[in-house]
């Protein structure tokens, strides 16, 4: 009983004492006392240092008693950092630079420290004092006049960039205060010390983000700060030139080493070329491209540091050539800087090349562009010879040229820096010098004809051009064209050309030449068929501008009211074209008879006199163009067609063509006795369509302005509808000939097939038929649309009876005879 109560009255006096040690504070000596109100003042030195010389060594170890302080008790972190930053901002306003060193190198110690193995605080802890508040430590000492305060800042700054981690970082809160010190890093004259400081802080910043796996979003600015410090004199590399003060050298070799941690980044292509578009600003700044050598240097550097890739620095480099502001001498320093580059995607840099280089040469209307332009015409060729597949090349060329839809400068631009390129063929490689089977670029072909012809008179330079374009690329056909549709779509080019006798020139006739010969160097019977079509085509041409063959028919003409003959009015340039399309007769008949094996041809050339036409003469096979435009006598040009007009008319011409070449030829042993028929059909080119029909109707319109505001919009819309609709029966009227062509074979083959003696009997016994003439007998069985023979004599025959109803042939109706019309113009055109 006695120890029950002994327990019990122990037990209520030690709960009474556990109450009462809760309500008590421990006493003084076991509770942490505030030192930091001791270290941190004790860290000023009673003496202000020299704010340009180092800490003292007391001050440093006075840091460190704080920094174990901090580290021991890491909540007073806070307390420690706002006493900081209190006692500096004090001395900023009272010009105290001396102590305000003092707390600014107290914060690197402690941020220093913070990133150690086992730290118990990190930066983040002084984060809301140097970083986030509105009048923020570092934000402040930037933002001072006095540049040793700005120093202090950059210092602080590196410090607090260099404590972060992958782990622990805040990339986005300093990337505003890293803007202000690539501003800083950029004044031209500054304190060399600052802009060293300057540039510590953007090598920090970038190895960062380098360690974060992140691009730099002030990727401009950082760029725009290295290049203004970077030495690009002769010599200088990573220490900086010979004569550099220990101050410059590592300021050029900071610059240099910042550049060298940008070489991760730069396998990004668009990060390529935001680095170069940030080194062309920087070079046209001042004029700084014609100092040659310091370019050479500075290109030199950005392409060992930056980049292995060297075609983002050749697109970068010819996109730039064409930048706005540029002057034409630097223009020529940016596209040789730009072929240095090692030559990589050959093809896809010459199809840059074609579409920025004219840019670049019309961009300076005003200015002296002589030097440029044989530099662009040397870079084409450059570029051409490095690709050095005719094929490949002439591709990208077109697709070049499918974007330009009006006879503009640029266009003419873009066509001389593609004929430059297509003039180095010859040095390519042998198997690339020529197209692959002969077969030419349709779509190119296509649209160098659609230039010649649609656009010509819209631009006469334009149309030169482009027919210096299509020599050089007849010249890669090999032996000839082998595709029959190319081949005639140019024979129509042609003859389109011979009827344009208002732009006619000598070299345009040259290449008409050389266009026949490669559409006939293949000897398929096809074509060498629609040379011979071609050749009266284009005598009948020659003879409209011939004089009349007696006056009593130009006495006749002029009161009749019809015009004498079609031209420019100058009758002696007219007779002079005419003259000049008797050579081109001439040389098409040489080249027949060469081509089909007949000789027999050569007799039935024109004598033309040597001073009719003194523009062009004959050589290797082909006409040579003697003199820009056409000279000479006109008497003699005269006298020449009234001789060939009175000597050979059209068709008894055509029959001794017909005769030389049953005699003996190409033609004649592929058709045999078809060739009767079917040499007297009309010259059918394929008409290559070339420029689609809006881009035809604005090239008329650029001919021709007054005439689009005189019709009006209705008149476009009609012109519009009537060109598809042509277009459209051109392909029905071709399909529509090739079955008749097939139907009339295979009929042949028929019947040589079925052919039994009573049948030869009779063929002998019959009399031949007129070439020319309807074989129907309208006497006995009336005619009708689907039956009629349609030769040429009785298409003729229907032609005046359609005018003449009284005149009709047996069994055919008015009615009748004008369906027959339409269905014949359907067909044949």
């Amino acid at each position: 009983r006695y120890m029950f109560i002994f327990f019990n009255r122990n037990f209520q006096l030690l709960t009474n004492a556990a109450m009462l040690s809760c309500l008590i504070s421990p006493p003084a000596s076991l509770q942490p006392r505030k030192i930091y109100n001791t270290l941190v003042p004790d860290v000023f030195p009673a003496l202000p240092p020299d704010p340009r010389q180092d800490v003292p060594k007391a001050v440093e170890r006075k840091m460190g008693k704080l920094a174990e302080y901090v580290q021991r008790y890491p909540a007073r972190t806070a307390k420690v950092s706002r006493r900081l930053t209190r006692r500096m901002k004090k001395e900023l306003r009272s010009q105290g630079y001396g102590q305000a060193k003092v707390a600014v190198f107290t914060y690197k110690y402690l941020l220093s420290k913070s990133s150690e193995e086992g730290s118990n605080f990190t930066f983040s802890y002084f984060t809301k004092e140097l970083i986030d508040e509105p009048d923020a430590v570092i934000k402040t000492l930037l933002a001072h006049p006095e540049p040793i305060v700005k120093l202090f800042g950059a210092e602080l700054l590196e410090s607090y960039i260099k404590a972060q981690s992958p782990v622990q970082h805040q990339l986005s809160a300093v990337e505003p205060l890293v803007v202000t010190v690539c501003e800083l890093a950029g004044l031209s004259g500054g304190d060399q010390q600052l802009k060293v400081s300057s540039l510590g802080v953007i090598a920090e910043y970038v190895g960062l983000c380098h360690e974060l796996k992140m691009l730099p979003t002030k990727l401009e600015e950082i760029m725009g700060a290295v290049l203004e410090n970077l030495d690009t004199s002769k010599g200088a590399g990573v220490a900086g030139g010979p004569h550099a003060t220990s101050e410059e050298s590592s300021l050029h070799g900071l610059a240099h080493s910042v550049l060298l941690k940008f070489k991760p980044f730069l396998q990004d292509i668009s990060t390529v070329y935001r680095v170069m578009e940030t080194l062309f600003w920087h070079l046209d700044k001042g004029g700084r491209w014609q100092k040659a050598e310091a370019v050479q240097n500075l290109m030199a550097i950005v392409q060992s540091s930056c980049s292995d890739q060297p075609f983002p620095l050749f697109a970068a480099l010819i996109r730039h050539s064409s930048a706005p502001g540029l002057r034409p001498d630097e223009r020529v320093v940016v596209t040789n800087l730009a072929l240095q580059q090692a030559p990589v995607y050959s093809l896809s840099a010459f199809s840059m090349s074609l579409q920025e280089l004219p840019r670049a040469l019309t961009a300076d209307q005003h200015s002296d562009t002589s030097q440029l332009r044989s530099t662009i015409a040397a870079a084409m060729r450059q570029l051409a010879r490095a690709v050095g597949d005719v094929a490949q090349m002439c591709e990208a060329i077109s697709a070049v040229l499918r974007t330009h839809t009006m006879p503009t400068k640029h266009a003419q631009a873009c066509l001389d820096c593609a004929l430059a390129a297509v003039l180095a063929v010859p040095d390519f490689p042998e198997a690339g010098r020529t197209f692959p089977g002969g077969h030419a670029p349709a779509q190119l072909l296509q649209q160098l004809a659609a230039m010649i012809t649609v656009w010509g008179p819209a631009d006469p330079d334009l149309r030169a051009t482009a027919c210096q374009f299509l020599g050089a690329i007849l010249t890669a056909c090999g032996p000839g064209l082998r595709d029959e549709k190319q081949a005639l779509g140019l024979m129509d080019m042609v003859l389109q050309m011979a009827q344009n006798v208002s732009l006619g020139t000598p070299p345009d006739m040259a290449i008409m030449s050389r266009v026949l010969s490669t559409c006939l160097g293949s000897r398929q019977p096809e074509l060498l068929l629609h040379g011979v079509r071609l050749c009266k085509v284009l005598l009948v041409e020659a003879l409209k501008y011939a004089p009349p063959a007696n006056a009593a028919i130009a006495v006749e003409r002029v009161a009749s009211g019809t015009v004498e003959r079609p031209g420019t009015g100058d009758e002696e340039a007219d007779r002079l074209w005419a003259v000049a399309l008797l050579w081109l007769v001439n040389n098409l008949l040489s080249t027949l008879a060469s081509r089909a094996n007949c000789n027999h041809l050569l007799p039935l050339r024109f004598n033309i006199p040597g001073e009719a036409c003194t523009s062009l003469k004959e050589e290797a096979g082909n006409l040579q163009s003697c003199s820009p435009v056409f000279e000479g006598n006109a008497s003699s040009a005269e006298a020449c067609l009234r001789a060939v007009q009175s000597e050979w008319p059209i068709d008894h011409w055509y029959g001794k063509v017909l005769d030389a070449l049953c005699k003996g030829s190409v033609l004649q042993t592929h058709y045999m006795h078809n060739l009767q028929n079917i040499i007297f059909e009309p010259f059918a080119a394929h008409v290559m369509p070339g420029l689609p029909p809006t881009q035809q109707l604005a090239a008329q319109r650029s001919i021709d302005p007054t005439s689009e505001a005189a019709a009006g919009g209705a008149v476009h819309a009609r012109d519009v509808a009537i060109t598809q609709l042509s277009s459209k029966l051109e392909a029905m009227a071709r399909t529509r000939m090739a079955s008749i062509k097939r139907e009339r074979l295979n009929l042949q083959h028929v019947l040589d097939m079925l052919a039994e003696g009573d049948v030869d009997e009779l063929a002998a016994a019959a009399p031949p038929p007129a070439i020319g003439k309807a074989t129907a007998n309208t006497a006995t069985v009336p005619a009708s649309a689907d039956k009629l023979v349609l030769s040429e004599g009785g298409i003729l025959d229907m032609v005046k009876a359609s005018e003449y109803p009284s005149q009709l042939p047996l069994g055919m109706g008015l009615l009748e005879t004008s369906e027959l019309l339409q269905r014949l113009e359907a067909v044949t055109g």
